[in-house]
């Protein structure tokens, strides 16, 4: 499978850049298929809402924490080999998820080895693309494979939601890790050409002190709408659709229209003015957060989960290529840690601050409101820094 003259491009990608785009499609594809389930399995065990909300915090504060040190993990393995790495974690986070139902105690162990597994893969993902993209093209890569990676795995939610109805949680585990390991093989086509790059836990967590990334601290405080969607949302979508082929079906055609979006908006974020797009599509989020609150048929849910995924895969686009331009190359991870960091701090205070919400109100309408105004903080992206 080859992606190098993939037509929406204007040049070919590089080899490396291609096995990435292979593996992460691939992956992607099994990701789809279970993160969409992951608060509804833990709701139809049992688990009330606020308590789904404590395992998110629980697991993006320890991402958080120890994402640092496994920077300097990275720094030393190298890119692709540390991906490769991660997938074992992965399939020890799915088995201590699975375990769940007959051991409780590992409810909170799986959320920290979900955070162990994501500080090995994202950042040597992030600069594993980094390192291979075209500086000039980098919004096109980035839309492209996200688009790729979407148009493969954008039945994964209704084929999850089948799956879970027809054969269970069991049968859905096994299959995702086997596409996670099956990822890895277009990343074995040929050996990474890496040298080791220098990396300082300091310098990293001195960007949390600097005045140069205090706008970039803020911006990502947004990101703790995410952590609603990724939580409470799903199980919003089950007690109204009733079963998950319905929450499955819905999600595929809401992604369908949102990787439309991608493709259309991608080249805008070659720009140097990237800022503009993402405030113009950072209205358009906080206005679908608010309009969920009022989302209580089919009709309505789809109208508004299709205006938010539209604009938050847009969003995603130009963001994502912003960090990419501030990251130094040569120490790509010092920014690209900070940056995950400071992401998984604004998502583990929103969960809690999501959790304390609930128990206090006893309504789920009320995080969504939440994600609107914390989506605001997104504006405090602006355009290209040098990481130092």
């Amino acid at each position: 499978m080859s992606l190098t003259h993939f037509h929406y491009l204007n040049h070919h990608l590089s080899r490396q850049l291609n096995e990435l785009y292979v593996s992460t499609v691939i992956f992607a594809f099994g990701q789809s298929m279970i993160l969409l389930f992951i608060p509804i399995y833990l709701f139809q065990l049992g688990y009330s809402v606020q308590k789904i909300l404590l395992f998110f915090t629980v697991h993006y504060f320890a991402y958080a924490l120890i994402l640092p040190f496994f920077g300097k993990i990275i720094s030393r393995l190298g890119y692709e080999a540390s991906i490769g790495w991660s997938m074992p974690l992965y399939a020890i986070f799915l088995l201590s998820l699975f375990g769940i139902s007959q051991y409780p105690a590992l409810f909170y162990i799986s959320a920290i080895a979900w955070a162990t597994y994501k500080s090995l893969y994202w950042p040597a993902f992030h600069a594993d693309f980094t390192n291979n993209s075209d500086s000039n093209a980098m919004g096109e890569e980035i839309s492209s494979l996200k688009v790729i990676a979407g148009v493969v795995s954008i039945l994964g939610p209704t084929i999850g939601g089948f799956i879970l109805m027809k054969a269970g949680f069991n049968t859905m585990f096994i299959i995702v890790v086997v596409l996670s390991f099956v990822s890895l093989i277009p990343l074995l086509k040929s050996k990474e050409k890496y040298e080791q790059e220098p990396y300082s836990i300091k310098r990293v967590l001195r960007k949390f002190i600097m005045p140069t990334y205090r706008k970039d601290l803020i911006a990502n405080i947004g990101t703790g709408e995410d952590v609603i969607a990724q939580s409470v949302w799903p199980i919003f979508l089950l007690t109204v659709l009733s079963n998950y082929e319905d929450v499955g079906i819905l999600t595929t055609v809401t992604l369908f229209i949102a990787f439309i979006m991608i493709l259309v908006m991608g080249k805008l974020a070659n720009k140097p003015a990237r800022t503009r797009l993402i405030k113009t599509t950072t209205i358009i989020l906080s206005l679908a957060w608010f309009a969920r609150i009022f989302s209580f048929n089919w009709l309505s849910i789809f109208a508004s989960d299709s205006l938010y995924k539209s604009s938050k895969r847009t969003l995603d686009v130009p963001i994502q290529a912003l960090v990419y331009s501030r990251s130094n190359k040569k120490r790509l991870l010092h920014y690209l840690v900070f940056r995950e960091m400071a992401l998984s701090f604004g998502k583990a205070l929103t969960a809690f601050l999501g959790f304390i919400v609930i128990f206090l109100t006893g309504n789920l309408l009320y995080t969504f409101a939440m994600a609107g105004i914390l989506a605001l903080f997104y504006f405090y992206w602006t355009d290209k820094i040098l990481d130092k």
